[in-house]
């Protein structure tokens, strides 16, 4: 069954819809809350309050089709709040660590992959909250700046713009590293 029939049912209140809906969203979902947040646990918990909210107010999404934009919403302005009320920055674990266990540890280009991906992370969360949004949105999620634009209530332009600042300070950031020099490109991409 097509994702557009399982969320129709899913506004008739379909249980089974809700449950293959959350398990096709549940991992990218958790996986973007975290990368905002830097925090796992609270990325639980917005993942948690953005299936409920989603479950509570789905018979208002008036196009089906738009479910994914619709939600992410949901996520965003969650995760929002819950950084909000966190304040403190919390520094960001290696998320993708888990990916590189079958390869020998001691391995040197596994420790410059590791190493790589957690100074970028670091670099991602030490954006503000809008733009470390629109980069884990187009980066991690792979969504289009369109769909960006409606699951953060944002114009396009504004996200190309987060997206153009965005890059430019994780170029600065990267490049100034004592570990990058040398890696990152001299031209600003």
């Amino acid at each position: 069954m097509e994702e557009l029939e399982w969320i129709k049912k899913m506004q008739q209140g379909d249980d089974t819809a809700f449950f293959i809906i959350y398990e096709k969203y549940k991992n990218a979902a958790l996986r973007t809350a975290y990368l905002i947040t830097g925090n796992r646990y609270t990325g639980e918990d917005i993942l948690q309050e953005t299936f409920v909210q989603c479950c509570l107010h789905i018979k208002e999404l008036k196009d089906p089709a738009t479910f994914k934009a619709w939600f992410y919403r949901i996520l965003t302005r969650t995760a929002w709040k819950f950084a909000k009320k966190e304040k403190s920055a919390v520094p960001v674990e290696n998320l993708f660590e888990t990916i590189d266990e079958s390869v020998e540890e001691d391995s040197e280009k596994t420790f410059l992959q590791k190493e790589e991906r957690r100074k970028l992370l670091e670099a991602i969360n030490q954006l503000d909250l809008k733009q470390r949004i629109t980069v884990i949105l187009y980066y991690y999620n792979e969504m289009s700046v369109s769909e960006i634009a409606k699951a953060t209530g944002s114009l396009e332009g504004t996200v190309k713009s987060r997206l153009f600042f965005a890059r430019k300070k994780l170029y600065q950031k990267l490049k100034a590293d004592a570990f990058f020099k040398g890696r990152v490109c001299e031209k600003n991409g």
